[in-house]
């Protein structure tokens, strides 16, 4: 059985609370004092986040503004973005994925810290959920 706890890295941890073809559920938390992870977009999903605690910074279509508990956002298909926590306190919130793809399956392969070889082949394996930015784009 794989595990319902996913570390996409030193400050930001996944919980996943459901996952069907459909859409893909998650409770984000990020500690403070994070720092912006690429910027990326993807081909066909919709992603919408709601803030239950703290604030996250957020980077869409290259406009930064920090969002506070309560509030929430979508991302839409195409949309370059990027999200962390630039507070000091943690900040909590519902990630939704619609539709959900592999990106369970994307997530848990990122959070096993692929080698840089394994980061590229993780690029081109999920090109359906994720892409990079282009350099000097949002």
């Amino acid at each position: 059985m794989t595990s319902d706890l996913i570390d996409l890295g030193p400050t930001q941890q996944l919980r996943v609370v459901s996952s069907t073809p459909a859409e893909l559920v998650l409770e984000c938390t990020w500690q403070g004092g994070g720092s912006p992870p690429p910027t990326h977009w993807h081909p066909t999903q919709l992603e919408h986040f709601e803030v239950h605690e703290g604030e996250l910074t957020v980077r869409l279509d290259g406009t930064e503004r920090v969002v506070a508990a309560g509030s929430s956002f979508d991302v839409p298909p195409r949309v370059a973005h990027a999200m962390w926590n630039a507070g000091a306190g943690p900040c909590r919130a519902t990630w939704r994925v619609t539709p959900a793809q592999r990106t369970l399956e994307l997530f848990r392969t990122m959070g096993e810290g692929p080698s840089l070889v394994g980061k590229v082949a993780v690029l081109w394996r999920f090109r359906r959920e994720f892409r990079l930015a282009r350099p000097g784009r949002a």
